[in-house]
């Protein structure tokens, strides 16, 4: 039940349509603890396994200053008013998690105890449970991802005792701009890699963009909205296939562009690769000799 986000008045309204022995506070509360420490036992079991498994293989790529990590956030609910935040950081060569942080602005105690306030009961009991209170976050929603991060790049040392040097990140430049500041290693400067999903994304809302606001550039044999699907998946699958080759992945950019655009009457192909084994189809006829049935 609790795995489906029920917690105890819904079990206890479970048991009762069941007719079964109802579950007490204390029970519950017990059993969510025992979870807990299971949850919390195989994280650090898994993070730590991560951590050795990326330095390995940074290693074996010779980046010996450190490893690449991206980072991105969740929110309970959408938009800025969520009172719970996760963020992750994972790694790059293994897709493994190699941190992760919850940010909250509310603590069910903290509401409890709150009406009592001012009492000596009330100071016996703050004393003991600010290192135990939920609540970890006051400023706004949007704010929780910049700080996990900074909090999650502060602490790499002590968990990994490795730095993260390298930061891919979405077109969102609150989080970087929050690391740089923060300093999270005094002698290391940490390098930001824009996320391939997100600059794929980007072209193909900017190409929506252009459609919408040019007259007369939407429509059938034009630009069309499979057509800008297409051509982002080619922008984004560019890229990946010539990281290290920037006048490649230039000339492969104009190449997609030229086969789009490119018409019977006015063939624009002569970027495409050539011979009978090529992707592009005029290519191919023209190997075949066979252009007049194109």
């Amino acid at each position: 039940m609790h795995l489906l986000g029920i917690g105890l008045n819904g079990i206890i309204k479970f048991c009762a349509f069941m007719d079964l022995r109802p579950t007490y506070q204390s029970c519950y509360d017990s059993i969510v603890n025992n979870i807990l420490i299971a949850t919390e036992a195989i994280r650090t079991k898994c993070i730590t396994k991560a951590g050795e498994d990326e330095k390995i293989m940074s290693i074996e790529k010779e980046q010996m200053n450190g490893i690449t990590v991206s980072g991105d956030g969740s929110w309970r609910k959408r938009g800025f008013s969520s009172l719970y935040g996760l963020v992750t950081l994972i790694e790059w060569s293994t897709g493994k998690v190699v941190d992760i942080l919850v940010k909250s602005k509310y603590c069910k105690a903290c509401e409890f105890w709150t009406k009592k306030k001012d009492t000596a009961e009330y100071e016996e009991w703050a004393t003991s449970h600010l290192e135990q209170c939920q609540a970890n976050h006051e400023e706004s929603a949007g704010k929780m991802e910049v700080d996990a991060v900074v909090e999650m790049f502060s602490r790499s040392e002590n968990l990994h005792n490795v730095k993260y040097v390298y930061y891919i990140g979405d077109d969102d430049s609150k989080t970087f701009k929050g690391i740089i500041d923060a300093e999270p290693y005094k002698d290391v400067t940490i390098c930001k890699k824009e996320c391939i999903d997100h600059v794929q994304k980007r072209m193909g809302t900017r190409l929506r963009n252009l459609k919408k606001n040019t007259k007369g550039l939407g429509g059938k044999g034009k630009l069309t909205g499979k057509l800008i699907d297409e051509l982002a998946v080619y922008y984004g699958l560019t890229i990946r296939r010539n990281p290290n080759f920037i006048e490649k992945m230039r000339n492969d950019i104009w190449t997609t562009l030229y086969h789009k655009i490119s018409t019977d009457e006015v063939p624009q192909h002569d970027k495409c690769p050539s011979g009978a084994d090529s992707w592009c189809s005029w290519q191919k006829a023209k190997a075949s000799d066979s252009l007049h049935e194109y």
